[in-house]
Parts: structure tokens; sequence; C-alpha cells
């Protein structure tokens, strides 16, 4: 009986990134990140657990999706999210309708006691290359 190796998990970023070669051959734009509204502003949210957020993920680790949920009745939406190795727990990339609605969602996140964030402003590099160009 011959047996197969396992199969990795096909990684999303992979996929993205092979979307992005494809693009570049045939000179097409990328995928975008997501399905949701194009016209919100995209944001990285890197956090990292307090000690009450890591006795509550060890035990109850369906609590990410629960949050996640939450963002999204805010009128947010989580596009991607990654658990890291390191200094940062997760990255979670959210579009927002504004700056003062993504202040307001780490704030609230913040507020648990259970996750520190860092949040950063992620502007497609197409409109960073155009802004670039742009007279003095």
């Amino acid at each position: 009986m011959t047996m197969e190796p396992p199969r990795r998990p096909t990684n999303p970023w992979t996929q993205f990134e092979e979307g992005v070669e494809a693009a570049i051959e045939t000179e097409a734009k990328p995928a975008s990140l997501g399905e949701g509204n194009d016209d919100m502003p995209v944001y990285m949210m890197l956090s990292r657990l307090t000690e009450r957020g890591r006795d509550r993920v060890k035990d109850h680790p369906e609590r990410i999706l629960e949050v996640n949920h939450e963002v999204e009745q805010r009128g947010c939406e989580v596009v991607a999210q990654y658990a890291l190795m390191g200094r940062y727990d997760f990255v979670t990339i959210i579009k927002a309708p504004s700056n003062e609605a993504m202040h307001r969602l780490a704030i609230e996140l913040g507020a648990r006691g259970t996750i520190e964030t860092q949040t950063y402003p992620a502007i497609p590099t197409e409109d960073f290359i155009a802004a670039m160009k742009q007279p003095d």
C-alpha cells in the first residue's frame, strides 16, 4: 500500500503572491485584499495578548473569531488575520470607514484588557506610487 505524503494547508498569502506574479506577467492589476468596500481605508493592526488575553485564548481560542465578528458589527471588515511568532501575537488587516472609526475600534478592543495594539494605515502600493509622482 502506497501512502501519499500529507498535504500542507493552502496559504492565502501564497495564493495572493501567485496572483500578483500572474498579474505582473499579464500586466493586469493584482487581486485585491478582500471582497468588501474598496473605498474604505485599509489598516494593519499588530496585537499582543496580555496575560489575561493569553489565558482567554488558551481556554477559548474560538474567541478570536467572535471578536472578528464584533469588529464587523462596528462597520469594519476583517480582511485577513494571522497568528505570529515573535514580538506580536497577531496581525489583522482591517478595512474601516475612517481613521476615527479605526481609532475607536482600537481603543474599544484595548479597553478590554486582553490585548495591546499598534495600528498603521496601509496605502495600496499603486496609490503610493501615484502620490510619489505628484509634483511638489
